[in-house]
């Protein structure tokens, strides 16, 4: 009989590994190790461009991405929104219905009907790169955009 496959409980709430790194269940006797990014240290300041050319940065401590800077210019509206004070759990996944699994966070900046809303969501590739996606929502005489980021550990 071969060797015992090993569970990791990544999140209580979601995921459970069953085989890590492709060969955790075969005859293989080295031991398994994490996936990319599932248990990387995001610790640090983050910096990268959106696709519309502005400066995105955000901040992780203890686990949560504490603060955010996402820069905007479409139709007309330029400018810097700025969330100090936060307090974003990273979670794996961050979004059961997003195309990337790894483990990222989520933000919205209020009611998604109420003007000048913007939401950011990222993942975590790794320990040093993260992308996401943002939305401008009825901004004042410049409507709505979306695009995406990317950014990586200073």
């Amino acid at each position: 009989m071969g060797p015992r496959c090993r569970l990791y409980r990544i999140d209580l709430r979601v995921v459970v590994l069953v085989a890590i790194a492709g060969g955790a269940c075969s005859s293989n006797s080295a031991p398994p190790t994490s996936p990319p990014g599932v248990m990387a240290n995001y610790e640090g300041q983050w910096s990268g461009m959106t696709s519309q050319g502005m400066r995105i940065s955000f901040t992780v401590a203890d686990k949560k991405v504490t603060s955010l800077d996402l820069g905007y210019n479409f139709n007309g509206c330029a400018g810097m929104n700025t969330y100090p004070d936060l307090s974003l759990a990273i979670g794996y996944p961050p979004n059961p219905a997003s195309p990337y699994m790894g483990p990222g966070f989520g933000f919205g900046s209020g009611a998604p009907d109420r003007p000048n809303y913007t939401q950011v969501s990222g993942t975590f590739s790794s320990g040093t790169a993260a992308t996401g996606t943002m939305i401008f929502g009825d901004y004042s005489g410049c409507g709505n955009s979306l695009g995406i980021w990317s950014a990586s550990k200073k």
